[in-house]
């Protein structure tokens, strides 16, 4: 029935366009301009911008000066010499604890060359003012400068001698304000693009870029961008990314050539998500009527033939598609894209209308946009209805069965990392927003995903392990003997790695949280344990979940497995029927909620956890801890002695500390929380600068957290 429909109507929608939804694009969930999110995404591969927290990246608030110096400081490659620069006092209002400090200290001070125009300059009364909105006349003077403009070029008027130099040579193209004009941070990324293909003042192109190409994939788990015609390039940062896959442009290169970025000369068609191997986006999509199918391949690719497959990220061929593998098409890459995933959902929310959508709304809150080929088959569901949701390598709706439709069961898996929980698709990464939910227990760990209901308890996070008996071998790239495949997806501490960052040869078996096999019997998806073996030391965080469910003995996620019965077995995956298992009504004969304490240890450049806890250390206090083989809980986890009120002269320059009687080595790699701001000082020089009252907190006779408050 519908599934018969699946292909006629793809072919019949090749000429619809997408209706423009309001869906996360790139690496941010609240980028949802096409134009903004590839901007943004060439940025973010090169450390220029990194968002504020949360997956947001604010693209319409406005940038302030202070943040506009770390940007540019970054696009120029110089990031790593601002640490000589952060406990300089050159502006009175830029103290050594401001977190910017090195950047605006480094960008007044560069270029050093005798004579040469500065970046940017403090305010005529001798401050910076760093939380100030910085003007688009400012904006694109620092840019010019960057490109070696100088005030003589300019004509000497400030800023419309800036501004028409912008706009003559490109960096202005697509923003035009007036000089007093606040910028956004979109604007700041459309300008910063448009700079990174600009010439200089001598007429040399400001950055080095390969020849023009197309990007196929990025390969994070190798650190290389793939492009058409076989080369690849190493990138100096392995960061996931599919915004920019399927486009044409040119590589951003590093003076030893390795990739920094991609730099598109092509528009896009549409947004994907984020992800290793993904897809560029797309407007139609065929669902696989049998295994191996190509039926209706020659509409959707227009005829195009010698056309490259992956499917779920990896290399692959037509005779391995499977019967409701969503399959799309790019034309620029000439490749199709084909995905596995199904996601058993709660129908909760679509927009505009039940007849037409353009979006769903599903898993706590979660929205995909629906594809105009899909429209057809989510008319015969309404909200409030339990579906599989076919989606697209790219992370967009391609469809929706019953879920009694044989051969397409759920089959989803999700990472829960400490940026939240992503869904894994197609070798893509999406993250989800399970509005409720609880990930206490399943952090770092790769979870089946399942939604039942309406109510966040509904939502099922089933932790996944196992799937490999052995080491990982990082230079024969195998895990127990077998291969890891190209594209595979790899993650550690809590967020996606390549596995050129590892910084080891081998992982033992028991650092391997869970690995995931595909068709080819390669791993696809590997979890390695946090950080094991190694004493972490931090600022304890305890936080109370809204209350975990507990199965009881025989009920629920405990009730014996009878194939046919209660469930059955499906490609070596057992799927629960409706009403058992993980589907049992949550009533008092079933279990109960029980309120479970957690414990993180935040330990500046990194957190670990939150983790099971049920001893008496509060939120403040400062601890080490020994993390299990797992990763999953801490061991030995101890208070660290405090001395309180350490007076100035008690300190023997920065090494060492006499306090009571005795002396204690203070540890280079000693954190240092401002109490105040609830944040860290960038360094030891930093927190005595700031003053006040110091607590000092000692471990086996050696300082390893400072303390401060002005108070």
């Amino acid at each position: 029935m519908k599934k018969r429909i699946f292909s006629l109507l793809t072919v019949l929608a090749l000429v619809c366009s997408l209706t423009p939804a309001a869906f996360a694009r790139g690496g941010f969930s609240d980028v949802t301009d096409a134009e903004t999110a590839r901007n943004v995404e060439v940025l973010r591969l090169m450390g220029v911008v990194d968002g504020s927290g949360n997956g947001m990246f604010r693209p319409y608030d406005s940038l302030t000066r202070a943040e506009f110096c770390k940007m540019v400081v970054e696009l120029a490659g110089k990031g790593a010499e601002v640490v000589r620069y952060r406990s300089r006092t050159i502006f009175p209002d830029v103290r050594p604890a401001h977190w910017a400090a090195g950047y605006v200290n480094f960008a007044v001070s560069w270029p050093d060359t005798e004579g040469a125009t500065r970046l940017i300059h403090g305010m005529p009364d001798g401050t910076f003012q760093p939380d100030r909105n910085i003007t688009y006349g400012e904006a694109v003077t620092i840019l010019m400068r960057l490109l070696a403009y100088t005030d003589a070029d300019s004509g000497g008027l400030w800023p419309q001698g800036y501004i028409s130099l912008a706009a003559s040579s490109g960096v202005a193209k697509g923003v035009s304000l007036g000089g007093d004009a606040a910028i956004t941070r979109a604007q700041a990324a459309k300008l910063f693009v448009n700079a990174l293909g600009a010439k200089t003042r001598s007429g040399a192109s400001y950055a080095k870029l390969s020849d023009e190409t197309t990007l196929l994939s990025v390969d994070v788990a190798k650190g290389e961008l793939r492009l058409a015609g076989g080369t690849t390039y190493t990138m100096t940062k392995p960061t996931d990314s599919t915004e920019l896959v399927g486009l044409r442009g040119r590589v951003v290169l590093d003076d030893n050539g390795k990739a920094l970025s991609f730099l598109p000369t092509t528009a896009a068609t549409g947004g994907g998500t984020g992800g290793s191997g993904g897809t560029s986006p797309s407007s139609a999509a065929i669902i696989v009527s049998a295994n191996g199918s190509t039926e209706g391949f020659d509409a959707l690719t227009g005829g195009a033939t010698g056309y490259a497959v992956y499917r779920n990220g990896v290399r692959s061929s037509t005779g391995a598609l499977r019967r409701y593998d969503v399959v799309t098409y790019s034309p620029s890459a000439n490749a199709i894209f084909a995905c596995d995933t199904r996601v058993p959902v709660y129908y909760e929310n679509c927009t505009p209308s039940q007849s037409a959508p353009v979006s769903v709304t599903v898993l706590g809150g979660t929205q995909f946009s629906v594809l105009p080929t899909a429209q057809q088959s989510f008319a015969g569901f309404r909200p409030g209805q339990r579906m599989i949701l076919l989606l697209t390598a790219d992370g967009q709706a391609a469809g929706a069965v019953s879920t009694e439709t044989s051969g397409a069961q759920g089959n989803a898996f999700a990472y829960v990392g400490s940026g939240g929980t992503y869904l894994i698709c197609g070798g893509s990464m999406i993250r989800l927003t399970l509005s409720g939910v609880s990930t206490s227990a399943v952090s770092g760990k790769v979870v089946r995903i399942a939604q039942n209901g309406s109510r966040s308890s509904d939502i099922y996070l089933t932790a996944q392990t196992g799937g490999v008996s052995g080491a990982l071998d990082v230079a024969a790239r195998t895990v127990g003997g077998r291969r890891l495949a190209d594209g595979a997806l790899i993650f550690k501490d809590g967020a996606q790695t390549a596995l050129s960052a590892l910084g080891v040869t081998r992982v033992d078996q028991s650092g391997i949280v869970y690995a995931r096999s595909n068709a080819a019997g390669e791993i696809d998806l590997l979890v390695l344990g946090v950080n094991t073996g190694s004493e972490v030391i931090g600022r304890v965080v305890i936080s109370v979940a809204d209350g975990a469910w507990v199965w009881n003995a025989g009920k629920g996620e405990n009730e014996p497995k009878v194939e046919n019965s209660n469930g059955k077995t499906t490609d070596g995956v057992w799927e629960w029927f409706s009403g058992h298992g993980i589907y049992a009504p949550r009533t008092a004969e079933n279990g109960s909620y029980a309120q479970v304490k957690s414990i993180t240890l935040d330990c500046g450049s990194a957190q670990y956890g939150p983790f099971a806890y049920a001893g008496s250390l509060v939120t403040g206090d400062f601890a080490s801890a020994m993390l299990n083989d797992g990763g999953t809980s801490f061991i030995n986890l101890t208070a660290l002695e405090k001395l309180e009120k350490v007076p100035a002269s008690s300190w023997v320059g920065t090494s060492a500390v006499n306090y009571g009687g005795r002396t204690y080595t203070v540890a280079s790699s000693a954190l240092c929380w401002n109490r105040d701001s609830g944040t860290w000082f960038a360094d030891l020089n930093a927190a005595r600068a700031y003053g006040g009252t110091v607590d000092l907190y000692v471990r086996d006779g050696v300082v390893r957290v400072v303390d401060v408050t002005a108070r």
